[in-house]
C-alpha cells in the first residue's frame, strides 16, 4: 500500500507560514538585529516584501501539492495497471503493461481526473474542485499570465491539501 505523500508538504507549508509570522513580528517590533546579514528588514517596505513573499510561497506550495498529487496518481494507476500483465495471451501481456506504464506518465491530467470520477467513492464535486486547482497550478506554471488571471480562481495551500487529500484517501482505500 502506498503512503499518503501530501501531509509532509502541508506540514512544510505550516512551518513556512510560522516563519513568516516570526519575521513579520520581528520587523514590527524593530528587532532587525535578528537578521544581521539581510538588507530587506531595514527597508521601509519590509512588511510589503513579506506579504509579497507569502503570496509567492503560497502559490509555490499549491504547485508542490499538485505535483505531489499528480505523481501519486500516476504511480497508483501504474500499480493498478500491473494486472494487465496477467492477460492472455501472455506474450502480449508484459509489452502491453510496459506501454501502459510509460504512457500514463503523459496523460492529460484533466482526463485523469475524469477517469477518477468513475470511482463511486470519489465525490464528483471534489473532482471539479481538483480541476480548478489544476487550472490554478497551470496558471502558476506558465508564468502567471495577467490576462488569464480573471479566469482562474486563486487557491490556497490549505484548500488544495483538503481537496487533493480527499482524493488520495479514497485511492488508498481502493
Amino acid at each position: 500500500m502506498m503512503a499518503n505523500p501530501l501531509p509532509p508538504v502541508i506540514e512544510s507549508y505550516q512551518v513556512t507560514m510560522d516563519c513568516f509570522k516570526i519575521a513579520h513580528r520581528t520587523i514590527k517590533e524593530q528587532q532587525v538585529r535578528l537578521f544581521p546579514l539581510a538588507q530587506w528588514p531595514t527597508q521601509p517596505d519590509a512588511q510589503q516584501q513579506i506579504a509579497t513573499a507569502i503570496t509567492n510561497v503560497q502559490e509555490l506550495f499549491v504547485f508542490s501539492l499538485w505535483a505531489t498529487f499528480e505523481r501519486f496518481v500516476i504511480t497508483y494507476l501504474q500499480n493498478k495497471g500491473a494486472t494487465l500483465q496477467t492477460i492472455i495471451p501472455l506474450d502480449l501481456a508484459s509489452p502491453l503493461y510496459e506501454q501502459f506504464r510509460k504512457e500514463v506518465e503523459y496523460w492529460n491530467q484533466k482526463e485523469v481526473l475524469d477517469l477518477l470520477k468513475h470511482l463511486s467513492a470519489i465525490d464528483k464535486h471534489t473532482i471539479g474542485q481538483a480541476k480548478q486547482i489544476l487550472d490554478y497550478r497551470n496558471w502558476i506554471a506558465h508564468g502567471k499570465e495577467i490576462h488569464r488571471k480573471s479566469a482562474v480562481k486563486t487557491m490556497t495551500p490549505v484548500y488544495t491539501y483538503q481537496v487533493l487529500n480527499d482524493i488520495v484517501t479514497v485511492l488508498m482505500l481502493n
